[in-house]
């Protein structure tokens, strides 16, 4: 492998791993204890991750429906209670079920909704990575160096020799031709 083409794997290696743990800091930095929110936001964060269940595709935070409403007193009621934001999601699902959820569960079948996305963006980043690398690749160029790949120029006394028989035997059938056909 040419030197210029592993360091450029090396470079794109390093700025992967470098995307990597920035990602990675910045999701880690995101992430708030529920202790650290005051009601009001948990409420809001809450209202966020809750469907409403006659609405179609919209959160209870989003929705003017009634039931959205009462959903959101009876959000309101358990923060003042003292439940925390998993009991309460739980509470909620056990009324309507898994579909209230706004992001699937990360158990059972539904870890392929968070799980695909990712294994779809790696193989995109390997298939533009791989093409990256072929792109920067110094390209082979066929050199006249090995003759014996190389046919001789027409010609060459060995083009003669090879086409010699052929020749004969046209020559042989235009004269037998001109012999046959009357003049004009």
């Amino acid at each position: 492998m040419p030197r210029q083409h592993r360091a450029s794997i090396l470079t794109l290696y390093r700025t992967l791993i470098g995307a990597v743990i920035l990602a990675t800091s910045i999701a880690a930095s995101a992430c708030i204890a529920e202790d650290d929110l005051t009601f009001d936001q948990r409420h809001r964060q809450l209202s966020e991750q809750l469907m409403c269940p006659v609405c179609d595709g919209q959160t209870i935070d989003q929705s003017s429906a009634a039931i959205s409403e009462d959903m959101k007193s009876v959000i309101w009621q358990q923060l003042e209670n003292g439940r925390s934001n998993a009991q309460i999601r739980d509470y909620f699902v056990a009324r309507y079920g898994e579909a209230v959820l706004a992001a699937p569960t990360s158990a059972g079948v539904n870890i392929t909704a968070w799980v695909l996305p990712a294994v779809i963006a790696a193989i995109g980043l390997a298939v533009v990575g791989n093409a990256y690398i072929r792109m920067r690749a110094p390209r082979m160029v066929n050199t006249l160096a090995d003759t014996s790949a190389v046919s001789p120029p027409i010609g060459s006394d060995s083009d003669d020799d090879e086409l010699d028989p052929y020749l004969e035997r046209i020559d042989a059938e235009l004269e037998s031709s001109k012999r046959e056909s009357p003049p004009r």
